[in-house]
């Protein structure tokens, strides 16, 4: 993973993937690259090629790490495979996460329902 700052912008690329077994590794990088001036994040999602519930769980609690008091940076999702744009979509969560696409290769998303 690639975490450049530009002034209040933190862009991160070259993220594998977003997942249980690596959401704890991407929080504490992108955690420790946060300051109060961040306002933007911009992930490069177009290298992921795996997502599940938990690397959304991380999306969620970096959004709430990136709290400042301005209120919290805004994250957009640059690029997401296709099926993290669905989870986002039936989650109704793209106010929270703004998306930006282009052409996009094939992933794979699981988030299984939990009651």
């Amino acid at each position: 993973m690639k975490i450049v700052v530009h002034g209040d912008t933190l862009d991160v690329s070259e993220i594998q993937e977003l997942a249980t077994a690596t959401a704890n590794t991407f929080q504490s990088q992108l955690t420790a690259a946060l300051s109060d001036s961040v306002k933007h994040i911009n992930l490069d999602l177009s290298q992921t090629t795996f997502v599940d519930c938990g690397g959304l769980g991380a999306l969620v609690a970096l959004r709430k790490k990136a709290s400042n008091g301005h209120g919290p940076a805004i994250i957009h999702l640059l690029n997401p495979p296709k099926p993290l744009r669905h989870i986002v979509a039936m989650m109704k969560m793209g106010d929270v996460f703004p998306i930006a696409t282009g052409d996009q290769g094939t992933a794979h998303a699981v988030c299984a329902a939990h009651n």
